[in-house]
């Protein structure tokens, strides 16, 4: 059998709802391991490429070139937007024998998706767009937030997007490096980024932070294209959310209930490591701690909005 020498890609088109995919499986020969390889898993949309699930590597004795996938979608019981989430499958048959390669139940995509119809959401605004950056402004729990969209060209057709959230004077990375390849300007996309109040103590302290990306709609119907200059028609897919997004403005922490212990800073407490003083012990300055380890423990994935 001849070895692989270039990456190997296997392309499946089915229709989400009113939108038209294309689901890609791209094989790479792992160049370490002798008959390992690297499956990988891409959704085409509109002008837009990005990766799904995380890569697998499995080891074959048979051809690579000589594959059968089957790769399916189909929707959960109820979504909002409504028709926009789908759980998506990618299975391998050989010698009749099927292998489940991927799964991602959290994939949502819809062409004109009616957002309106999540009725306790709220959306942000776009107040400034330059060529590689947008500005939103949105409200949550009445703290007045900027969110800011950023692109990155990393090779001819692919960039790298990032978002960031600014609110009273603090802000931080809400992700970076999100690779998606574009068939199109950059400047043909826009973005759909609303929140969700959840329910927290205080209130208004918790929300659900969705973020969308959206290019218009093209057909390959020529007669539909006729159409589609009297009726704008977008896609959208969702990149990227937190269930768990805590921000509010003016919270009433004593809500907690009277079992409050509120702490009091103590009045020497904000000092640079110059100026702390000596400790009286080994007469040497405090050495800072490590942080806590990290956990991969993300429990279990939502599908409601």
């Amino acid at each position: 059998m001849e070895p692989l020498q270039e990456t190997l890609t296997y392309s499946y088109s089915l229709r989400l709802g009113d939108a038209p995919a294309q689901i890609s499986v791209l094989i790479d020969a792992d160049a370490d391991r002798q008959g390992h390889y690297s499956f990988s898993l891409t959704l085409k949309a509109g002008p837009i490429e990005r990766a799904l699930c995380k890569p697998i590597s499995l080891r074959l004795s048979i051809d690579p070139r000589q594959l059968e996938f089957s790769v399916f979608a189909f929707p959960p019981r109820s979504s909002l937007p409504t028709g926009c989430l789908y759980h998506l499958r990618v299975w391998l048959r050989s010698a009749n024998i099927d292998h489940r390669l991927f799964g991602d139940d959290d994939l949502w995509i819809g062409r004109d998706p009616d957002f309106r119809s999540i009725g306790d959401a709220s959306f942000a605004v776009l107040r400034n767009a330059t060529q590689d950056m947008f500005i939103y402004q949105a409200v949550l729990g009445r703290a007045h937030v900027s969110f800011i969209i950023r692109w990155r060209l990393v090779e001819a057709g692919i960039y790298a997007l990032s978002l960031d959230y600014e609110a009273g004077g603090v802000g931080r990375t809400l992700f970076d490096e999100y690779h998606l390849r574009l068939d199109c300007d950059p400047q043909t996309v826009s973005f759909m980024i609303f929140s969700i109040p959840a329910v927290s103590v205080p209130t208004g302290a918790s929300h659900r932070l969705r973020f969308w990306i959206c290019t218009p709609y093209t057909s390959s119907s020529p007669a539909s294209s006729v159409t589609s200059h009297h009726t704008e028609s977008f896609i959208y897919q969702r990149l990227w959310k937190s269930d768990d997004f805590k921000l509010g403005a003016f919270l009433e922490f004593d809500a907690l209930g009277p079992k409050l212990i509120m702490a009091v800073r103590d009045a020497s407490s904000v000092q640079n490591e110059s100026e702390q003083p000596l400790r009286q012990l080994g007469r040497h300055r405090r050495s800072r701690l490590p942080p806590l380890p990290t956990s991969d423990s993300s429990g279990e994935r939502v599908s409601d909005r």
